[in-house]
């Protein structure tokens, strides 16, 4: 076996601090997220609220919740439980199938089991961090503390961008199981954090992204329990899209969590809540009237919702990161996200439905240049970063040319990333000026390499103008990231190989690139109009209560097996000439590390490819150091025999073409049948 986990050396500390927090308003990010850097929500709420003399305090329980878990009690916690729990599995003549599935990631996870604090030392170390091979061992190490996570609280799954179940999407049945049954990773780090806090007034939950959904209800029926008269509200992106996409009923359930949703942004309902809410009386009528606020109603299954309001960018202020600890970030010198633009100025692509575009609930705005280039000389003052990332769905040209000319005219020393849309108006001179102008890395939503499938999307632009900008920028100095996918509806196998060889082509002038798969988004100009694009069918699956997962069928035959494995070939030679990774890390577009590598190493570092890491063959056959009484092939091959057996049916709509069967209920039928 493993040996002992060591926590008495181990560097890494998981509680802040044991002071009980006096402040009676609170903003939570949970887990799971990118731990690399601080979102910029919650500091840009802080910053607009103090403003107005408003006082709350930010707290980022998703990179100290992973403080937790890098914790040598917590490793030895896991190693404890995951042996206990193999030798009772082995003691039984035979394993069920669930057990099989279980057995088999205990068996592998148990072998990986050690302290990984050395981990959490690369990624922040300047000298070690730039070490390729030894930044990929440590890439790997991350990886191998989600598998063992995955082992311990099997049948869920997490890393930096997802937790989730096995197979069934969140539905209520399984966040009450989750719950109840005290399922999360980070029930005893939660209570640590909580048991600090002096009986809060409010605390607001920011659900940005879908791996949060687990632990924003987790954390929200926590609060409810320790502080029943504290006022707890879900904000963000997510819980936007989940509020707006849900039936009334769903919508209505959601209180049962929670006292309040905010919709769109959240400025405003917060400048107006908070007052209320220290009020000495309630009255519904004075919530009823706060922007963007929703709320159970006083007859059963009913919700208020008050007035919308898409917040103007004038009034902005700048974001406040003071609440958070900057240097805990998995990196070694720190980035801060800036949002000068909100909303898409184009807004017109078939797939797109990015914050609430599609809406029409989130106009394209822009903070006045001269205000942002002074909230970035102030963050950057005031929080020691000269690294940023213009977090915005896109930034017009002419306030990136804008932008760019006020940061060289004040003097400011940057340098910054961001996303743009490919547009004529890149000229070679005003690339050259946003080089000057510290921007090193650029994303582009480029898509497709046919021009028809390009006009199919609506995006207003064909491959020559694509090629041409692409060449402006990368001989800017600039670094360029294409943002591709494949098998958008109509598009024929002919014109996915189109995207493949325009990349190919282009490939000593592209610096990184995706060749995703096309997915329907609820709120797309698509998912509404199915039927402009030759989609027969858009349905759920019964467990996507949240209407997040829009499935669809085409009405003539799709690709072939054999067509999708060429597409697939095609990517992976592609590939093999860069060094391509999955978020957050280096290699990844559009983040933390792969523009302090970017910086490090100049603009062609990631179109080669890499040292391989040596961690793996180090666990190579790693399940034979633990005694096995069941073959592991054995239980791979039965694991994968039932999910292709139960997927093939649970995610094929039903006789009214409405429903797909899978959910949680419908995964624990199936595998009591086997």
């Amino acid at each position: 076996m493993p040996g002992k986990i060591n926590r008495t050396h181990s560097p890494v500390q998981s509680d802040r601090s044991p002071a009980r927090e006096k402040n009676g308003s609170y903003l939570i990010f949970p887990p799971f997220a990118d731990p690399t850097w601080a979102y910029v929500g919650l500091p840009t709420l802080k910053g607009y609220l103090g403003q107005r003399g408003i006082n709350v305090c930010v707290r980022d329980y998703n990179i100290e919740g992973l403080y937790f878990l890098l914790a040598g009690k917590t490793m030895e916690d896991w190693q404890q439980k995951l042996t206990e729990r193999l030798q009772a599995l082995n003691g039984r003549k035979k394993l069920n199938l669930y057990e099989q599935m279980e057995y088999r990631r205990i068996a592998e996870a148990l072998p990986l089991c050690r302290d990984f604090s050395d981990c959490l030392a690369v990624m922040r170390d300047p000298h070690t961090f730039y070490h390729k091979k030894t930044y990929l061992q440590a890439r790997d190490g991350f990886e191998e503390l989600f598998q063992v996570m995955e082992a311990v609280y099997f049948p869920f799954r997490f890393s930096f961008n997802r937790a989730d179940h096995l197979l069934a999407p969140w539905d209520f049945k399984l966040l009450d199981h989750y719950i109840k049954k005290r399922l999360s990773p980070f029930e005893h780090f939660y209570r640590q954090q909580l048991a600090k806090l002096d009986q809060p007034r409010f605390v607001g939950l920011s659900l940005t992204f879908v791996s949060q959904i687990s632990e924003t209800f987790y954390l929200s029926g926590l609060i409810k329990e320790l502080f029943p008269a504290c006022f707890v509200m879900l904000g963000g992106p997510c819980i936007d899209q989940i509020a707006q996409n849900s039936d009334p009923q769903t919508a209505s359930r959601l209180f049962g969590y929670v006292d309040a949703i905010g919709l769109q942004e959240g400025e405003k309902t917060l400048e107006q809540l908070l007052p209320v809410l220290a009020a000495e009386s309630h009255d519904l009528k004075r919530f009823a009237a706060i922007p963007n606020l929703m709320l159970k109603g006083s007859l059963p299954g009913s919700v208020v919702q008050g007035p919308a309001l898409t917040f103007d960018l004038a009034d902005a202020a700048t974001p406040d990161y003071s609440d958070l600890e900057l240097d805990r970030y998995l990196a070694p010198d720190r980035l801060l996200l800036y949002s000068p633009t909100r909303g898409c100025y184009w807004n017109k692509c078939s797939f797109c439905s990015y914050g609430f575009n599609q809406s029409g609930r989130h106009a394209y705005r822009e903070i006045p240049v001269e205000r942002a280039v002074a909230d970035l000389k102030v963050m950057g003052q005031q929080f020691g970063a000269t690294n940023f990332y213009l977090s915005a769905d896109v930034l017009s040209p002419a306030y990136a040319f804008a932008l760019a000319q006020r940061i060289l005219d004040e003097g400011l020393d940057i340098r910054w990333s961001t996303d743009l849309r490919i547009e004529a108006s890149y000229t070679p001179e005003r690339c050259r000026l946003l080089y000057q102008a510290g921007l090193r890395a650029v994303a582009f939503g480029i898509e497709s390499g046919s021009d028809r499938v390009l006009r199919l999307m609506n995006k207003g632009i064909d491959a020559e103008l694509i090629r041409r900008v692409n060449r402006n920028f990368h001989q800017a100095g600039i670094s360029t990231s294409w943002m591709t996918f494949l098998r958008h509806p109509g598009e024929s196998q002919h014109e996915a190989g189109e995207t493949l060889a325009l990349i190919d082509r282009q490939s000593s002038m592209v610096d990184q690139f995706i060749a995703g798969e096309f997915n329907l988004t609820p709120g797309s100009l698509i998912s509404c109009h199915p039927e402009q694009y030759g989609i027969a069918a858009v349905y759920h699956t019964a467990g996507d209560v949240f209407r997040l997962f829009p499935l669809f069928s085409m009405g003539d035959e799709s690709a072939s097996m054999a067509e999708h494995d060429d597409l697939e070939k095609k990517i992976d030679i592609l590939s093999r000439r860069y060094h391509l990774d999955h978020y957050p890390w280096a290699g990844s577009i559009s983040t933390h590390h792969s523009l302090l590598y970017l910086l490090h190493e100049g603009q062609r570092v990631f179109a080669k490819s890499w040292p391989c890491p040596t961690n793996k063959s180090r666990h190579k056959g790693g399940a034979a150091q633990v005694h096995l009484k069941f073959s592991l092939d054995d239980c791979w091959r039965q694991e994968q025999a039932f999910t292709h057996r139960y997927l093939s049916v649970a995610l094929q709509p039903g006789n009214n073409g409405d429903q797909a069967p899978l959910s949680f209920d419908n995964f624990q039928k199936a595998l009591r049948r086997g």
